[in-house]
């Protein structure tokens, strides 16, 4: 039996704001537009604090993680909505940013994801997008996570940033982020899966947003990435702390 034809979206926008255990929720500030109209917004609740009740809440009723929450929020979509972005519930929305980012999509028909230029709330930049890394190198003790990269706009190899803008067909054709990466990683894991696709992750630096940077080292998601793709005999030079 062949694979299911792949579905087709249409060219609207919508924003899942994903709130997780302990975090309060807030809608966003100021409301996303895109050419100058409100588009829609669902706050996710993955176990959030003070959930408003005046607004559009998938309440999933256990904390999930991002991934799992963002593929339960993206497959309650109506078919018209074919891009979807997905931020933190603490996110500053500057005017215009979406239409950036949407217009770089349209830009890059390959793009799966599509990033912002990051600053902390002081404007200094923050470090958001990076080589993909390899993992027999992260064996070797090499560097890891991976230095961060710079450039214009185009392909990375994946992004951190707190804003992503992202396909639905690609998502679909990964089966979305992976729920086993709940907490830091996600955003790689999913940008090396949808390169190995024949998707591409796309800075933008033209499209700007402001957050406070937070930790990204997680050892067991770090332990997770390299399990998953080093050649079996490799995992075996793997240290004590990154063996899965």
């Amino acid at each position: 039996m062949g694979h299911p034809a792949p579905a087709s979206y249409g060219d609207g926008l919508a924003v899942l704001v994903v709130g997780s255990a302990g975090t309060p929720f807030r809608t966003p500030r100021p409301a996303p537009r895109v050419e100058g109209e409100p588009v829609p917004v669902v706050l996710v609740d993955s176990g959030a604090t003070d959930v408003p009740d005046d607004v559009d809440v998938l309440r999933i009723g256990e904390d999930v993680g991002r991934g799992a929450a963002v593929n339960r929020a993206v497959a309650a979509l109506p078919p018209d909505v074919g891009l979807v972005a997905v931020a933190p519930a603490d996110l500053d929305w500057p005017d215009g940013q979406l239409d950036v980012l949407r217009a770089a999509a349209d830009r890059h028909p390959r793009a799966g994801i599509l990033a912002p230029r990051v600053l902390d709330p002081g404007g200094a930049p923050v470090s958001s997008t990076h080589p993909l890394p390899r993992p027999a190198r992260a064996v070797l003790r090499r560097t890891w996570p991976p230095a961060p990269a710079s450039g214009g706009e185009g392909p990375v190899g994946w992004s951190s940033a707190p804003l992503l803008l992202l396909r639905r067909a690609a998502l679909d054709s990964v089966d979305g982020f992976d729920p086993r990466y709940p907490g830091r990683l996600d955003d790689l894991d999913l940008a090396d899966r949808l390169a190995r696709a024949g998707w591409l992750t796309v800075h933008v630096p033209s499209a700007v947003v402001a957050h406070r940077p937070t930790p990204r080292p997680d050892p067991a998601a770090s332990r997770r990435y390299l399990a998953d793709r080093a050649p079996r005999p490799v995992r075996g030079l793997l240290r004590p702390s990154v063996r899965s």
